[in-house]
């Protein structure tokens, strides 16, 4: 791909930002990994290397989170350090409160079968006879119709997608790996191959200099395309190369 066009995606993804934050104004994440930086950032202002020790990524990987949700007000930078700011505050307390509710809940549907588990006295004590139990009738016509029915076409492209993910992983590093997980997750669950650049950096939540720099490491090393779609924008897609893998790996589980 040229410098020009490179440039390009650039220039698309600066005015895509733009566009969205004026059309949409803030808005929270969505992704797991930024509630977990963000609720660790509610105990103390750390580096981007300490949060990466303890979830387990790579510090750029943290870093160009961090990066992407500063230019949306969550999260500032000073002396080294990556701190809260009140709207990120307010966010992080959130998701500990909705966390906090998850576990009582959990907690209470336990403590529910426990006391579900408990005999009846009055059933134990009781000399009436027991009513016969009522046959179950034939199943209903869509539950009989999934008896021994393969797995739906959603099911076997996610298990087409792991497969292929399992054996081009070898060739990525890991930030390069994240980002052909979600295109893969993408084809299982919608049957495409290619996804829409503003799409992409949306889903991932990604800094957009972080994913243009992947993107150009992944279509050197021919797993994906970048097309410049006049009417609808820059297309992401898998290269042949990825189909193929993916269509023997298909055609593996087929067998």
């Amino acid at each position: 791909m040229s410098d020009d066009l490179w440039r390009a995606v650039r220039e698309y993804l600066e005015q895509h930002e733009e566009a969205k934050a004026k059309a949409r104004g803030r808005r929270g994440p969505r992704s797991r990994l930024v509630d977990a930086i963000l609720v660790m950032l509610l105990a103390k202002p750390m580096r981007a290397a300490e949060i990466a020790g303890i979830l387990g990524y790579s510090t750029r990987y943290i870093s160009s989170y961090l990066s992407y949700w500063k230019t949306r007000g969550y999260v500032e930078y000073e002396s080294g350090l990556w701190y809260l700011t009140t709207l990120g505050e307010e966010y992080a307390r959130e998701v500990l409160d909705r966390e906090s509710r998850d576990r009582f809940n959990e907690f209470a549907a336990v403590a529910q079968r426990i006391l579900n588990s408990l005999p009846d006295k009055t059933a134990i004590n009781s000399k009436r006879e027991a009513r016969p139990r009522r046959q179950a009738g034939p199943p209903l016509p869509f539950i009989a119709g999934l008896k021994g029915k393969p797995g739906n076409k959603q099911q076997n492209r996610g298990l087409t997608a792991s497969c292929a993910l399992d054996v081009i992983a070898e060739e990525l590093d890991e930030e390069e790996a994240e980002i052909m997980r979600f295109l893969l997750d993408h084809y299982a669950k919608w049957g495409t191959t290619y996804i829409y650049l503003d799409q992409l950096q949306e889903g991932m939540q990604a800094d957009f200099q972080w994913l243009v720099k992947n993107l150009r490491s992944l279509q050197t090393k021919g797993f994906i395309y970048i097309y410049r779609d006049p009417r609808l924008g820059m297309r992401v897609g898998m290269s042949k190369k990825t189909k193929d893998v993916l269509e023997a790996c298909s055609a593996g589980l087929d067998a």
